[in-house]
């Protein structure tokens, strides 16, 4: 049949709802992600932790097991804020490595390949775009970090039969508040570098350079200046500072990692600085239409 004589109708299926539409973007970006083997191993490595913490816990609770490896572990020392600060300091590490990967490839091709103003001519606000990129990365990184904290207390409160669980119940708080910091702050920078650099690994490699280049300047100040406001540049230190109050660690730790000079409401004063700065340079680049200058 020539196409001048097809009857063409209106689409009348169902619609997305209008509050959930940034999904689609989700959707897709999640799929986009794990198309690579690589980054589908290294999730999968991710989980490592999380089952070596599950069996130790088992060990720590069992004492069949450790009869078998002629070991004996003292339960009240080992699980507790400090074994799970240690344990999510390690999940988050790897988060950030993931964030670094996945985040450049999921939004320098929008811009290089001008996809940006075919998504902004659709029913789709720049915050819906935002959000649909952020809930995707955010799902992925809490799979690798507050969950498995979370269910790791739930079978430690689940085997210690001496209230360890009420004891330490402050703490599930500790692990969805701070995860959610760190996973909210790398993926803020890691959207804003990859929006105003269209190379992919030149995003990432200058996503490392903020995390580990960017306290070289800050120990430069405080050496120069004679204080420790210059550390408030290197975010690892001050993500690391408030965990530290997060989860209630001894004095000794606090004092070990040179935290004792700056106080935790100047941290959090950085982070937000951080995102607010991200959010604005996402703002900037964020257009329905793009002017090239030959």
């Amino acid at each position: 049949m020539a196409v001048y004589k097809r009857t063409y109708k209106v689409y009348e299926g169902a619609l997305t709802p209008f509050w959930s539409r940034f999904f689609v973007l989700s959707r897709y970006s999640w799929a986009s992600m794990f198309d690579s083997r690589l980054f589908t191993a290294f999730a999968l490595l991710c989980l490592t932790p999380f089952l070596v913490g599950a069996v130790f816990i088992y060990f720590v609770h069992s004492t069949t097991a450790q009869a078998l490896l002629g070991m004996h572990f003292p339960k009240g020392n080992i699980i507790s804020n400090t074994w799970f600060w240690f344990f999510l300091q390690i999940e988050t590490w790897l988060a950030f490595i993931m964030t670094t990967w996945a985040v450049p490839g999921m939004m320098s091709r929008d811009f290089a390949n001008h996809a940006l103003q075919l998504y902004l001519s659709r029913p789709l606000s720049r915050v819906e775009y935002l959000l649909g990129k952020f809930s995707a990365v955010m799902l992925l990184l809490s799979c690798i970090t507050w969950v498995p904290g979370l269910l790791l207390f739930c079978l430690q409160a689940q085997l210690d039969d001496k209230g360890w669980g009420r004891e330490y119940l402050w703490m599930a708080g500790s692990i969805f508040i701070g995860c959610l910091l760190w996973i909210a702050l790398s993926t803020l920078l890691a959207m804003a570098v990859s929006s105003w650099v269209k190379w992919r690994i030149a995003a990432s490699a200058l996503m490392l350079a903020v995390f580990f280049v960017l306290p070289g300047f800050g120990h430069v100040t405080n050496s120069i200046l004679r204080t420790q406001w210059g550390s408030l540049l290197s975010i690892p230190y001050v993500l690391t500072l408030i965990w530290t109050h997060l989860f209630r660690l001894p004095q000794h730790i606090i004092h070990g990692f040179h935290y004792a000079g700056v106080p935790v409401w100047s941290a959090w004063a950085s982070v937000l600085t951080m995102c607010i700065i991200s959010l604005v340079l996402l703002n900037r680049r964020l257009r329905a239409r793009e002017v090239e200058r030959g």
